[in-house]
Formats: C-alpha cells, structure tokens, sequence
C-alpha cells in the first residue's frame, strides 16, 4: 500500500517531489496502489519506486526517471512515457 505521505507530496508537483528526492537518496518510495491518475510527473524522479498496481492513467511521465522503478501491474492507459 502507498505510503500517504509520499504520495501526498508527489501530488504537490515534480519541483517539491524531486527537491523531497534529492534530501533523501536512501529513502524507500512505496507508492503501491496509489492513485497517480493525470498528474503531471514530467521530469520526476521515480527511480527505484514501488508503483505495482499504481494508477498512473493519463499521467505524464515525460523524461520521468523510472530506473529501477517496479511498475508491475500499474495501469498506463494515456501515460505519456516520452523519454522515460
């Protein structure tokens, strides 16, 4: 299951959640299950993320990093992945 607060602050937008990433190399990114739908993740740094079963339909992950990123299960439907 996602963690709330990571999820919460990934809504806030790339800027914050890449600034969040960049203070905590070491931490664990659980956002399982999670509802990502149509966010605008263009340049996120996902790498190494848990996002099986995560809803990410229509969201735009264009030049996302998702090295590493488990996406087993997640739903892509309309997800932009130029560059990813």
């Amino acid at each position: 299951m996602a963690n709330n607060q990571q999820l919460d602050l990934l809504k806030q937008g790339t800027q914050a959640w890449n600034a969040w990433r960049a203070e905590h190399t070491e931490a664990s990114v659980d956002l399982s299950g999670g509802a990502i739908r149509g966010l605008n993740l263009e340049g996120a740094d996902l790498s190494g993320a848990d996002l099986r079963q995560a809803d990410l339909r229509g969201a735009d992950l264009s030049g996302a990093n998702l090295n590493g990123a488990n996406l087993e299960g997640a739903n892509l439907f309309k997800a932009l992945i130029n560059g990813a």
